[in-house]
């Protein structure tokens, strides 16, 4: 009994901070699940202008079972739903560019897109898939309502072509996965009885 002795003790004394550290982490629990934050905004305010205050989050409770039960696979990626006060809808998802958690906001309005803004580069290659945030390259997605497919060094791309970022292809088709994504989204939503946005 004596030899057990110590061990019973260690054996309390873990249960013990366990239970502190659980109660602790409960009372100090913050929901941010509708938090909209400041790289958030940033991005919503890149493709829509205003304030961060004109934006709110779409809670998931009113999309998620929509998304998960529609067997389109890509929706998986989609992590937030952001309304602006004018109806503006933008769908946030975290896609694989050359590395997984690349952060990308897309903004859909009347079935087309509206403008496309880096959330977060994540673990992108610098200086390569990193470029896929220059404005310019998100610019070329603007007003495209179909399937968009990414091409390399085309003079003239077809209408839902965009040309790709050089030397960064799996990123450049992580951002079109993104916006494929934002437009099904939108798609499914408004037409199982969403709020036509």
């Amino acid at each position: 009994m004596a030899k057990a002795k110590p061990i019973i003790v260690l054996a309390l004394i873990a249960a013990i901070i366990s239970c502190l550290v659980i109660v602790v982490y409960n009372a100090t629990y913050v929901d941010t699940s509708n938090v909209v934050t400041d790289k958030q905004a940033a991005a919503l305010t890149t493709i829509y202008g205003g304030a961060k205050d004109d934006f709110s989050v779409i809670p998931t409770s009113e999309w998620e079972e929509l998304f998960s039960g529609s067997g389109i696979a890509d929706l998986q990626n989609v992590t937030k739903v952001f309304k602006k006060s004018d109806g503006s809808i933008a769908f946030e998802s975290v896609v694989k560019g050359y590395k997984k958690g690349y952060d990308i906001m897309v903004g859909v309005k009347e079935k087309k897109v509206a403008g496309v803004a880096v959330v977060s580069v994540g673990e992108e290659t610098p200086g390569l898939g990193t470029k896929t945030n220059d404005p310019a390259f998100l610019d070329m997605f603007k007003g495209k309502s179909g399937e968009v497919t990414i091409v390399k060094n085309q003079s003239a791309p077809a209408e839902n072509e965009v040309n790709g970022v050089t030397s960064a292809t799996y990123s450049s088709r992580g951002v079109a996965l993104a916006v494929n994504t934002a437009l099904k989204a939108y798609d499914l939503w408004t037409t199982n009885g969403g709020e036509a946005l």
